[in-house]
């Protein structure tokens, strides 16, 4: 097996055992025998036994090995499996009244875990050591003292256990002293102890622990005359063992209440618990709870008169006692025995069982049995009118009962003596008879009167609890009722919240798309189809606005609104025209045109760069339009930054790459910056270019033409809804300047039909 998996293992381990906190055994045998102990101690005994028996103790090399659940090696035996076994072997005994095997296990379980350095284990050893000499010998101060030492050895180990492990030694410390205590009559200590323990049984989250303290509690309770809070208590751990499906304890619990509501005179739910922990106790062959159960059964029966039904349980108790031989439950058994057959008045059975129940309290010395069984004589020698005898056997019984402190038994012997008494005809012994009668029942109803007033109390603390109760269950009620309304306050904001959610999403996907497809629409419509780049209605929507915020700021600067002259707003407009894209299509036909106009269109796009723009503006031509901050530049060097354009796009293709270019700057105008508007301006380039076009016809290469008016040239020269016929009238008259590449003179009457009748 790999070493991840052993870690896995051990880690599934601890993670079980500190979640549940409770005892964890390394091996499924031991952990079925611990299991067995309270339904079936014979064969947690054998199972335990044979365990021992059949493994060796691993060598000490061995003691590091860990032996989980699925050990292959299954000859030998861990030491603190060894222990853990003598520690259920020693409980067992114990169940089984049997101290002297309980005693030898768990000293060795002791001497083991002190040999192998096993702290928890050892002081685990000694609780139930201390718990035998209590539990089976009666020896509270050895028990107590042996207490006393563990808990020395708990707040001296410390720092060598877990937290978990201290908590549950100092909770079964204290359980087990205040247990002590509630026995002795030191019903004051017990009951801080009890309460001390159950801070520390919260923190064990161990519901088999909670059960049993309940019930141990509430038994304490009941020793002591507080029956209310005995029935709670023992209620409590009645249904918590329901719940868990604890049958061992549920039985117990039934048992406990069986005993408390015959003690109140409840004997239907008395018979009724009494059976069902009756019925648990003989399917897993319990004989000495069993033995109990039916002695209780029979007792029951007994006061209700049924005295058939208590002697068939008596005799039934009585086998199951004579087989554990315990001589003292069975001289009981045979005097309850005589008592229900004094009542059918079958004296002679009565006599018998008498006589047999004097023998067994006689050998073991038994002087609370002896005192009973005188009593009863002498009720019996009474039935039989054998006075003398029934006063001396009564007067015998009282004096032992008196002795023992035994005031039940003492007012029933009084009762029965007046009565002697009576029938003797002796009227002052039988008058002082029944004033000692009266003077010991006097005194047992102050007692009763006293718990009585406990009683009461206590009911008072359960109403007030009760009624503190009711009202928290009502302010739960509220608080639920307003919880519900706030959860489905809360639910329908929520479906609210997601549904407007989902129309906002829906709306905001809708809107997305809506704008993905106006943009496509708005490039669709500001694209030329061909070259892909800005077409003539984007500069017929943009130019307009441009120009005008270029004479709003000429306008501000003449009038002295600003201090610097916008220089920057200067704009130089180049119209050139490239015939390679005329021509293409006819010479190499429509794909192969328009993949080069395509790819002419992406290069253009890539080399014209911000504040730069460039414009399809027909099919062969393109508008270029620059900021013109410097006055002086030359028009040949805008002419021949486009020229370069084409040819290095043209380079290699054998291609002509001939450039017609017209240029001209805005405002067109320096005197007046408003008189040429958009139109007219590209009106002006039209024909510049078309000079240059007619300039090409003559000369080869590339040709421009460039037109500016000179600064003193006037606005109402311009003036006209015809700015090409100004214009020509403004070069004849010397107002606008021409510049171009060519030798030849232009003939500008000849550039429009609409001119030719130019003066």
């Amino acid at each position: 097996m790999s070493a991840s998996r052993w870690l896995i293992r051990l880690l599934f381990i601890g993670m079980i055992s500190f979640s549940t906190q409770a005892k964890i055994f390394t091996t499924p045998i031991l952990a079925e025998a611990n299991e067995l102990l309270q339904t079936n101690p014979e064969q947690s005994l054998a199972i335990t036994s044979r365990y021992l028996n059949q493994r060796r103790l691993s060598a000490p090399k061995e003691t590091s090995r860990v032996h989980i659940n699925d050990e292959t090696d299954h000859s030998v035996r861990t030491p603190l499996s060894t222990v853990n076994a003598l520690q259920i072997l020693a409980k067992a005994h114990s169940l089984l009244n049997q101290p002297e095997e309980a005693m030898a296990a768990i000293k060795q379980a002791e001497v083991l875990s002190t040999e192998e350095n096993l702290t928890f284990s050892q002081l685990e050893s000694r609780l139930i050591h201390a718990d035998i000499y209590w539990e089976n010998l009666k020896n509270n101060a050895r028990s107590l003292k042996m207490l006393d030492e563990i808990e020395k050895g708990i707040a001296a180990s410390t720092n060598l256990m877990l937290d978990s492990q201290i908590k549950r030694l100092q909770y079964q410390s204290l359980m087990q002293r205040s247990v002590i205590e509630s026995a002795t009559d030191q019903e004051s200590k017990a009951e801080k102890g009890f309460l001390k323990a159950k801070r520390y049984l919260i923190n064990l989250d161990d519901p088999g622990e909670l059960i049993h303290y309940q019930l141990v509690v509430g038994r304490h309770y009941f020793k002591h005359g507080h029956y209310d809070t005995a029935l709670d208590r023992l209620l409590s751990g009645y249904w918590l063992a329901v719940e868990n499906d604890d049958q061992a304890q549920t039985a117990v619990a039934n048992y406990e209440l069986a005993i408390l509501f015959e003690q109140r005179k409840v004997f239907d739910k008395a018979l009724e618990h009494a059976t069902q922990a009756g019925e648990f106790f003989e399917h897993y062959d319990r004989s000495r709870p069993l033995a109990k159960t039916l002695e209780l059964i029979a007792s029951i029966y007994e006061q209700q008169g049924r005295f058939n039904l208590a002697l068939v349980h008596y005799f039934n108790a009585l086998d199951q006692e004579n087989q554990l031989n315990s001589d003292i439950r069975s001289a009981r058994l045979r005097l309850n025995i005589a008592r229900v057959y004094l009542q059918l008045y079958n004296y002679p059975k009565s006599e018998q069982y008498l006589h047999h129940t004097r023998l067994i309290a006689t050998q073991t010395g038994n002087e609370a049995i002896m005192a009973e069984a005188q009593i009863l004589q002498g009720e019996l020698e009474l039935a039989e009118g054998n006075i003398e005898e029934a006063i001396s056997n009564l007067q015998t019984g009282l004096i032992a009962a008196s002795r023992i402190g035994n005031r039940d038994l003492q007012l029933e012997g009084e009762n029965i003596l007046s009565r002697a008494f009576e029938q003797q005809s002796d009227y002052y012994n039988a008058l002082l008879s029944q004033r000692r009668y009266e003077q010991l029942f006097s005194t047992k109803q102050q007692a009763q009167v006293k718990s009585n007033v406990e009683v009461f109390k206590q009911q008072q603390r359960m109403l007030e609890r009760a009624l503190h109760l009711e009202e928290l269950e009502r302010q739960q009620f509220e608080s639920s009722k307003a919880l519900y309304k706030q959860k489905n306050v809360t639910i329908f904001l929520f479906c609210l919240s997601g549904v407007i959610f989902i129309v906002l999403m829906r709306r905001h996907k809708t809107a997305k798309q809506l704008q993905a497809r106006l943009l496509r629409l708005r490039n669709d419509f500001y694209t030329h189809p061909r070259s892909g780049l800005r077409n003539l209605r984007m500069l017929t929507a943009k130019l307009p606005n441009s120009l005008q915020q270029s004479s709003a700021n000429f306008e501000q600067w003449h009038l002295g609104e600003i201090i610097n002259e916008p220089l920057s707003d200067r704009l130089r407009f180049a119209l050139f025209e490239v015939p390679f894209l005329k021509h293409i299509y006819l010479k190499h036909g429509y794909q192969q045109g328009l993949e080069l106009e395509r790819q002419f269109g992406e290069y253009l796009n890539q080399q014209i760069c911000e504040p730069a723009r460039l414009y399809h503006f027909s099919d062969a031509m393109f508008l270029y339009i620059e900021p013109n901050s410097r006055l002086d530049s030359a028009p040949d060097q805008l002419a021949n930054s486009l020229q370069q354009l084409v040819d290095r796009f043209l380079e290699g293709k054998h291609i002509d790459n001939r450039v017609r270019i017209g240029m001209a700057e805005y405002p067109f105008l320096p005197r007046a910056y408003t008189a040429i508007n958009d139109h007219e301006l590209l009106d002006i380039l039209l024909m510049a270019t078309n000079a240059a076009r007619e300039i090409s016809k003559e000369e080869s290469g590339s040709q421009w033409v460039h037109l500016s008016a000179i600064d003193a040239a006037p606005a109402a020269s311009f003036a006209s809804d015809n700015i090409r016929r100004s214009c020509i009238q403004g070069i004849h008259n010397g107002l606008v300047k021409v510049q171009t590449s060519g030798s030849c003179d232009i003939s500008w009457n000849n550039d429009h039909v609409s001119d030719k009748n130019v003066s």
